[in-house]
């Protein structure tokens, strides 16, 4: 409840401020004026973390009727997508396609829906939106028609279903074309790293002003050291993991044995 009384009284002084304050956003239009800052950013991973919502607020020198659309991404990895054929009967994955560079967060937030935001071009031109993703993949024989249609829409399905790529229209709050908010969702299953922010301010069609931001996300606490001992020893956690494994089969085993 602090911080929401916190970003309000915030809010508050940058619209009394916005005429004078220029400092922190790339200007695009002519006196055009956008400042934004999130509740936190940094969020730490602990072994109780069950997903967690940031308060995204800002001012702008707009007016009735503009259009906030807010892209949040990152970190980027190798994602595989896979087809399944069916067999003599079973069911077997045939075809691959490993995504070198997908992140492995995006989500788009504005105001009302982005088609009645941006015409096809003007997405395309700002890249905006999943299809626009700078994507590469692993050699392959698929033509360049498959990769950006279907296996880019399976790509797409995949993350959405893990709740990592979604599309969130009316989900930003526009007050009189100065004051904008937004609750950012950040699920249980996100990776630790940056997280880059978008900001973007538009009037019929137009883009005015634009910001740019990053969230850091960490792990922390024993999951994190069990993390990082992973990534910088993953040869020895391998052998490790084995161990375990192999220790807690055998005391389970004689468990068994004495009851």
């Amino acid at each position: 409840m602090i911080k929401y009384h916190f970003a309000s009284l915030w809010l508050a002084l940058t619209a009394l401020m916005i005429s004078s304050t220029m400092s922190h956003a790339q200007i695009v239009g002519k006196d055009t004026v956008l400042e934004a800052d999130i509740s936190e950013d940094n969020v730490a991973i602990t072994t109780s973390f069950h997903g967690t919502n940031l308060l995204m607020f800002g001012a702008m020198s707009g007016a009735e009727g503009d259009d906030v659309v807010i892209i949040i991404s990152g970190p980027d990895a190798p994602i595989a997508t896979r087809r399944k054929e069916n067999v003599s009967g079973i069911w077997i994955n045939t075809k691959a396609v490993t995504w070198k560079n997908a992140p492995t967060y995006y989500q788009i937030f504005s105001n009302r829906p982005l088609g009645d935001i941006l015409p096809d071009s003007e997405l395309n031109r700002l890249k905006i939106g999943y299809k626009e993703l700078p994507l590469t993949t692993e050699p392959t024989n698929l033509t360049k028609e498959a990769l950006d249609g279907e296996w880019r829409e399976a790509l797409a399905r995949t993350m959405g279903d893990a709740n990592l790529w979604k599309n969130h229209p009316d989900a930003v709050s526009v007050i009189r074309g100065a004051l904008f908010r937004v609750d950012v969702p950040l699920p249980k299953n996100i990776r630790p790293g940056e997280y880059d922010v978008r900001i973007l301010h538009l009037r019929d069609g137009v883009l005015l002003s634009e910001k740019f931001n990053t969230i850091s996300v960490q792990k922390q606490g024993v999951g994190a050291m069990i993390y990082r001992f992973a990534h910088d020893y993953s040869l020895f956690y391998g052998i490790f993991a084995v161990l375990f494994a192999v220790a807690s089969g055998w005391l389970a085993a004689v468990a068994f044995r004495r009851s």
